[in-house]
């Protein structure tokens, strides 16, 4: 009798084999044909529809959990109620079976309700204090509790997703231990309006993440484990925070902005810097720091053809087809290219410290 991914899924909810070990044995399975390409993001959403049919039950049971806590009026323990049932779930769904997409609603909503329980006693003891303290603590309670709890999470189940949660949560906090101690406490009122602070900050705290996600990436050079799971979510996290952060600096437009203070000069800038940000991508093998950029790409195109006689009219339309052309070519021939691209010194190097197996 041959072994399915059911059979090895149930392995797993009766802890024969971990979560780790099921994948390098699908791995296996699949033979020469995965092992030869490392390059490929393998990351399952989704093992049937069955996984669907539950996520549609977490998401009802949210709804659920959301309105039993109002009708106590989202005071601290109903709340804190509605988090430990999502952890109940968590128990079911994630441990045990290792169904990706209800346990990310149910890690979502663990965070979040545990989170807004914090946030609910904090400003219970700050009813007195001035709004700027009140906004303080508000933020700072959102941040930590969100880094706390997400860690949790992290360590009892091992969810990949739940790491985009606790990275997300901990930039926050740095985020405004930053802008507390360089612009004081006021500034929380619209933090990013001092964009000489936040952008620097985005691009040093993106590319810490992206630089964790690398590490996985190293030790993972096969994508078979889960560590393959966890650069996947961070480098999510970190690719519009590296994009946004990179092109404010170096072309002093804002998200945006090439609709309203752009020229032909930053307009060619930000085609270059996609270019460099493409040929990152190829050589770490992850999309991720590619569509954070599309958007900019596609200002950059529209502006430069709304500039010429022949184009101006139909800016848009040949914008949107050129980046879909660019697309759809660059994932079809995406092996080829970086075949090719890792061949050229020093890329071929780099290429080989990335992906080299470790001993």
């Amino acid at each position: 009798m041959n072994l399915t991914e059911q059979h090895l899924d149930t392995a797993v909810s009766r802890d024969i084999i971990d979560a780790d070990q099921r994948a390098a044995l699908l791995a296996l399975a699949a033979g020469d044909a995965l092992r030869t390409a490392p390059e490929e993001e393998h990351f399952r959403f989704i093992s049937g529809f069955n996984d669907i049919f539950l996520a549609i039950g977490v998401a009802l049971f949210i709804a659920a959990a959301m309105m039993a806590a109002n009708l106590f009026g989202f005071r601290a323990v109903s709340l804190a109620v509605a988090a430990a049932a999502m952890w109940l779930v968590s128990e079911v769904l994630t441990a045990r079976l290792r169904r990706a997409i209800p346990s990310m609603l149910a890690a979502s909503a663990f965070v979040g309700f545990a989170v807004w329980a914090c946030t609910t006693v904090s400003s219970d003891f700050t009813a007195t204090a001035s709004v700027d303290m009140k906004r303080a603590v508000t933020f700072y309670t959102m941040a930590i509790a969100g880094s706390v709890w997400a860690l949790v999470y992290f360590l009892r189940f091992r969810l990949p997703f739940s790491l985009l949660l606790l990275g997300g949560a901990a930039i926050c906090l740095g985020f405004l231990l930053v802008f507390s101690l360089f612009a004081g406490l006021s500034s929380l009122s619209d933090p990013f309006a001092v964009e000489a602070l936040s952008a620097p900050y985005a691009l040093a705290s993106g590319l810490l993440i992206f630089a964790i996600a690398i590490w996985f990436d190293r030790n993972d050079p096969e994508r078979t484990s889960r560590r393959a799971d966890y650069g996947f979510w961070l480098h999510l996290l970190a690719a519009p925070l590296i994009v946004h952060a990179m092109m404010y600096l170096v072309t002093g437009l804002s998200f945006g902005g090439l609709q309203s203070g752009a020229t032909a000069g930053s307009a060619l800038l930000v085609v270059a810097l996609f270019a460099g940000l493409a040929v990152i991508a190829l050589i770490i093998n992850r999309r991720a720091i590619l569509v954070a950029a599309l958007t900019y790409l596609g200002g950059a195109l529209w502006y430069l053809m709304s500039q010429s006689e022949r184009t101006a009219n139909n800016a848009e339309l040949l914008s949107v087809l050129l980046i879909s052309i660019f697309v759809i070519g660059l994932g079809v021939g995406w092996h080829f290219i970086r075949r090719v691209l890792i061949q050229v010194p020093p890329l071929d190097r780099l290429d080989n410290a990335l992906f080299s197996k470790q001993a």
